[in-house]
């Protein structure tokens, strides 16, 4: 007996001696190190080897990952933070809009309704014998409420199939030879009452204003699919724009009838070792018979294009429309329309059921939901769903957007464990016209709340939401967290008024924290990513300046010096 302990101590004695004298592949000493760990938030060193985070902690203690082969960063004092993570991005639909000939030629004004008109004549006169135009985007607040008539195009373009796309990104306008194309006449049903459907006027008769994605399955019948090869290159610049700018992970929030286009897009990026980020590719729901197949898809997704790097663990729902077109879920009437409280695609006996129906899968549920009555409808599913599950539902639920949120469901998120999330870019008050007229003053001026709901003790993560190749300087973290702790538009100057509620804004650590750890924990990747912590891939950027103790106003123009992905250089300052 005694010489088995022995034994055992020798071997014990052994692996300790093993583990101390075990050198890394690289060491960073001498930093300021933001870890985002709560048990250690600050580091001055850390050690990584084979991809992974060895060592969190001091200069002195470090010293023992250094071995002959290591190569050795002394950082001098420059600021380190864990990696971006963007929770709801589009790297898909950026790149099939950038694909887009016409899309990228012909930029209608957003000036006036002369204006708009002239424009079109001009492309009809450049083009006498086009078949078809999709451009965009006009704006819908110039066209009021009752928004536009497909008369008006008509005038200009008799014969040619014209599809405007609208400034909200939610609704089209067509002309009549466009509805008459896609086969759409006047008993033509609509695809969800109050949220997707053809616009009417007095009479009935379809006004050639389509919200939402009533168009959906006509456009998907009718138009080609951009092939994947072509479409590889475009999404590979977009993720080498923000793996520069230091995030590490993607959650793609839908591609709608390109979904499996870019499924094969990213994994031909992914197989040819071009994919510099952590890729999870939601399975987007936006008409109501999806649902019955939405877990099976997902799972068939993960059986045939999983990989390390490229993943299918959400399912993402368009719940509501938006404030600009009246789509969005109110609990009171929108302003400027009495009787509509806009509508939801699903109900919430059905959302709980999806709840249960994904749990024992390790999904994520993320949602669009703009109003106050999407947000109440989405919390009170998961809140059934878990008491009939009878225990913490393994399903992490997200809320994105929430341009209005009542103040009683604000406490909610903390209670349920119900993440949330903001898109700050939108903070300045500027990307999108016409929901003040549409929410009216007292709830547009606490538009997209944050801070609040981030007081009241939820998790919150940010995300860029950017759809299109002239937008894509707005997916910069960088810009968001600015945006975030300023709610001012970047390009009007610090003495431009403050969007929303001053007390919305939110501190420049709490929102690294969201783009960080948070956003992890929502996505279910905590265990790999989102901190500084021993076992955690090595996802990390080295900065000039500490972003909190800097300049608010300069921080949207900062460029990490070094980045690393899996502990692998992504971009490093070569000055």
């Amino acid at each position: 007996m005694k010489k088995s302990l022995l034994t055992l101590l020798v071997i014990g004695l052994t692996t300790q001696i093993t583990l101390a004298v075990t050198s890394a592949d690289m060491v960073f000493k001498n930093g300021d190190i933001l870890t985002e760990n709560s048990q250690q938030p600050y580091a001055e060193a850390i050690a990584i080897n084979n991809g992974k985070i060895v060592f969190v902690g001091s200069n002195d203690k470090v010293a023992e990952y250094i071995g002959k082969n290591t190569k050795v960063d002394d950082l001098q004092g420059k600021f380190v933070m864990p990696s971006f993570i963007d929770s709801h991005a589009h790297p898909g639909m950026v790149a099939v809009t950038s694909s887009n000939g016409e899309l990228a030629k012909y930029q209608l004004p957003t000036t006036s309704k002369e204006d708009t008109y002239a424009y079109l004549r001009k492309i009809a006169k450049e083009n006498p014998n086009l078949p078809f135009l999709m451009v965009g985007t006009w704006s819908n607040p110039l066209w009021g409420v009752k928004g536009p008539d497909r008369k008006e195009i008509d005038e200009i373009f008799p014969n040619t199939v014209v599809i405007l796309l609208d400034s909200s990104g939610h609704s089209y306008w067509l002309n009549s030879a466009a509805l008459a194309a896609f086969g759409i006449d006047e008993n033509t049903p609509d695809l969800k009452e109050g949220l997707s459907f053809f616009v009417k006027d007095e009479n009935g008769r379809k006004t050639g204003w389509v919200k939402e994605f009533a168009l959906m399955p006509y456009i998907a019948a009718a138009m080609p699919q951009v092939d994947s090869a072509l479409l590889a290159p475009a999404v590979q610049s977009y993720l080498d724009g923000l793996a520069k700018k230091g995030v590490a992970s993607v959650m793609d929030a839908g591609n709608f009838n390109n979904e499996l286009t870019i499924i094969k897009a990213v994994q031909l990026l992914d197989k040819a070792g071009k994919l510099p980020v952590r890729y999870d590719v939601s399975h987007h729901l936006y008409m109501p018979d999806q649902l019955k197949d939405a877990v099976k898809t997902v799972l068939d997704y993960r059986k045939q294009y999983s990989s390390d790097l490229l993943t299918f663990n959400t399912i993402k729902i368009h719940f509501d429309g938006v404030n600009e077109i009246n789509t969005g879920a109110l609990l009171e009437d929108f302003a400027n329309e009495k009787g509509n409280k806009g509508g939801m695609l699903y109900s919430e006996d059905e959302l709980k059921d999806l709840l249960l129906e994904m749990a024992p899968h390790k999904m994520n549920l993320h949602l669009h939901t703009v109003g106050d009555r999407a947000v109440r409808t989405a919390l009170n599913a998961y809140e059934k769903a878990q008491k009939e599950y009878g225990k913490k539902l393994p399903v992490e639920m997200t809320l994105s957007h929430m341009e209005v949120v009542n103040p009683g469901d604000m406490n909610r998120f903390k209670e349920l464990g119900v993440h949330a999330n903001f898109t700050p870019h939108w903070f300045g008050g500027t990307t999108f016209k016409g929901s003040d007229v549409a929410l009216g003053p007292e709830r547009y001026s606490h538009n997209q709340p944050a801070g609040s709901v981030l007081k009241a003790g939820a998790s919150v993560g940010f995300s860029s939401d950017v759809v299109s190749k002239p937008q894509e300087y707005r997916a910069n973290p960088f810009m968001g967290v600015q945006m975030g702790a300023t709610r001012q538009e970047t390009e009007l100057g610090k003495d431009t008024p403050v969007f929303g509620q001053k007390d919305d804004r939110i501190s420049v650590a709490d929102m690294i924290k969201g783009y960080t750890i948070n956003n992890a924990k929502a996505m279910g990747i905590a265990d790999k990513t989102g901190s500084l912590e021993v076992g955690k891939s090595a996802d990390f950027m080295v900065l000039p300046s500490n972003l909190i103790k800097m300049d608010v106003y300069k921080i949207k123009d900062v460029q990490p010096t070094a980045v690393y992905f899996q502990g692998k250089a992504v971009q490093l300052d070569k000055k």
